[in-house]
């Protein structure tokens, strides 16, 4: 558990690839203490839970164009989990 904490606190790798501005860092982060709180994560990976993280605060502060670069970043399969993580 403390390795998913880590993980997921330190995002700065998707915040670059979105080119965050502030609020979207801040809300990241509070989303991310949020997140921790559940055990519904614990079934992905910490970097789907970060880019997922990254993504609802650039939704909500109105940057699309942030969410499609993250996705491009993340994205390692066909498959992936990245939209059910969303989600959750």
């Amino acid at each position: 558990m403390e390795w998913l904490v880590q993980e997921v606190l330190n995002f700065q790798y998707y915040l670059k690839a979105a080119r965050a501005n502030e609020e979207v860092e801040k809300h990241s982060k509070y989303l991310a203490v949020l997140a921790l709180l559940g055990h519904e994560q614990l079934c992905y990976w910490p970097s789907t839970v970060a880019a997922g993280l990254v993504i609802l605060a650039s939704l909500a502060a109105h940057q699309d164009a942030s969410c499609d670069r993250v996705m491009e970043t993340h994205i390692r399969t066909k498959e992936d989990d990245l939209p059910g993580c969303i989600k959750v």
